[in-house]
């Protein structure tokens, strides 16, 4: 899902150049998110000759809102902790692929202190990726359409997602790419990094 977050990230020179022009438009927020994941670790592979592929798998760990699929509480709750474990296996021809994996949906138990971890909930997922954005024209971008199935009968929900991959241009910080068209672009801030090193952030909405 990510790929090593040291390499440099160049879009297309016009995006990259609107993108520092449209000033107002940095700081910009996304769209909320039901769910909110960043990639913790990455193990990668590349495989394949003649139709190389990429295959990885990732730890990843955010929050859901109260009320959603992935947090069971009530409305106006706080959110919920989710601990995830996902592998992707994408073509470097077409940038398309699969993904699938589990998660488990926690929240504060006997240590106020660390991260939440007294389980109420786990689950499975699975879907196809679209990383021909990053992969063929280098915009670090991925979208996803796939579906969880929620442990003890609770059903599958479908859902979609967006991928944003940080990357820096120039001297500039690194950041995210929020809406290709418009040119908006937002900084990484200080909670969406991991031991120094900026995350890729996975939005999900049902």
């Amino acid at each position: 899902m990510r790929r090593d977050l040291r390499r440099t990230f160049l879009m297309p020179a016009m995006l990259a150049l609107l993108a520092f022009v449209a000033a107002p438009l940095f700081g910009a927020t996304a769209l909320a998110a039901d769910a909110t994941l960043y990639e913790l670790t990455e193990n990668m592979k590349l495989v394949g000759k003649d139709s190389p592929r990429r295959r990885a798998t990732s730890e990843l760990m955010g929050t859901a809102n109260a009320g959603t699929p992935l947090c069971p509480m009530p409305v106006g709750a706080p959110p919920c902790t989710i601990n995830a474990t996902g592998s992707d296996n994408i073509s470097l021809v077409t940038g398309l692929g699969k993904f699938g994996g589990t998660f488990t949906v926690v929240v504060q138990g006997d240590n106020l202190v660390d991260s939440p971890e007294f389980v109420i909930a786990k689950g499975k997922f699975s879907g196809k990726m679209d990383f021909s954005p990053a992969v063929l024209v280098n915009v670090p971008l991925g979208t996803v359409v796939g579906k969880m199935v929620l442990a003890g009968g609770g059903g599958t929900v479908p859902f979609t997602g967006t991928f944003r991959l940080p990357f820096v241009f120039g001297d500039s910080p690194p950041l995210y790419l929020i809406d290709p068209a418009a040119f908006t672009v937002v900084p990484v801030e200080a909670n969406e990094y991991a031991l120094g090193y900026p995350t890729v952030r996975f939005e999900i909405n049902f």
